[in-house]
């Protein structure tokens, strides 16, 4: 099956795939790991074997980005299935490309392409309360605020994505 991948102006986004493990973990950079409470690269590698296959079996879509002018694997971005977790977004991008709009432009073909494939009118992102960063990035997506729970590492806001 060929991987799909889906094209914006700033980034494309791949599929995940086991020949993207390398590149994934070269791009999840110590800062990045910190902020996702990710001590070691070996829990990331199970973790996307694990990943990989709820992809096979439709219950996940995950993708890596990549920098369209480089080519360079700059992040990740996951829709898990509703049925598998309450915070379904799972999203990264290197810290070199912070601010450039192409988290914004990933998010936006990840999202379009969740809700064409699964015919879901929404769905869910958790993120620590100490994370600004990742909070205002969402909330410029269309992410609406409902709430606030006590997460693994502290309050993390509840938002939303609805299907427009």
């Amino acid at each position: 099956m060929k991987k799909k991948n889906l094209k914006g102006d700033l980034v494309y986004l791949q599929e995940l795939d086991e020949s993207l493990f390398e590149k994934y973990i070269a791009a999840f950079s110590p800062r990045v790991r910190r902020m996702l409470h990710v001590k070691h690269t070996t829990t990331e590698l199970e973790y996307l074997k694990e990943r990989l296959q709820k992809q096979k079996e439709g219950k996940t879509i995950f993708f890596c980005i990549f920098d369209q002018e480089t080519e360079r694997l700059i992040g990740a971005l996951e829709i898990r299935g509703q049925q598998e977790t309450a915070s379904q977004l799972y999203s990264w991008v290197h810290e070199d490309f912070w601010s450039t709009g192409r988290y914004q432009e990933a998010l936006r073909l990840a999202a379009q392409e969740y809700f064409r494939k699964t015919k879901e009118q929404f769905f869910y992102a958790h993120v620590d309360a100490t994370n600004k960063r990742s909070y205002f990035a969402l909330k410029k997506n269309g992410f609406a605020d409902i709430g606030t729970r006590s997460g693994p590492w502290g309050r993390q806001y509840q938002l939303v994505l609805r299907k427009k």
